[in-house]
């Protein structure tokens, strides 16, 4: 059952995870909502309720937001991980919501890399 609060905006944005026990994990964004995302991170698995810090970039039109925020697993599945957002600052809410909204143009990667696969 799908228990979002937010409509998600598929995507295909680069982050950096920090989950303590593997360090730094490379992942491709598919879709970003006001309370989290769906990140592909390859084979690896991480336990639901797991807390980690992702690292993104959102904006565009000289409106970057570098936004580093704690998330949690709420969901594995073979193609990723469900995060849901900790906290978010007002200044990366703001840029967040100019995204979903469609205000603000986010160039998507034209061929993502192996992620780990």
């Amino acid at each position: 059952m799908d228990q979002r609060n937010s409509p998600r905006l598929p995507v295909n944005l680069y982050t950096m995870l920090n989950y303590p026990t593997l360090g730094l994990i490379r992942g491709c964004i598919r879709n970003i909502g006001m309370g989290g995302m769906f990140v592909d991170i390859g084979r690896i698995q991480l336990p639901v309720n797991a807390t980690l810090e992702a690292s993104l970039m959102l904006g565009g039109d000289g409106l970057d937001c570098h936004m580093q925020v704690e998330a949690i697993v709420v969901r594995c599945a073979e193609q990723g991980i469900g995060l849901m957002f900790d906290e978010l600052d007002e200044g990366c809410r703001n840029a967040l919501s100019r995204l979903i909204r469609g205000a603000v143009a986010v160039p998507a990667a034209s061929d993502p890399p192996d992620l780990l696969h």
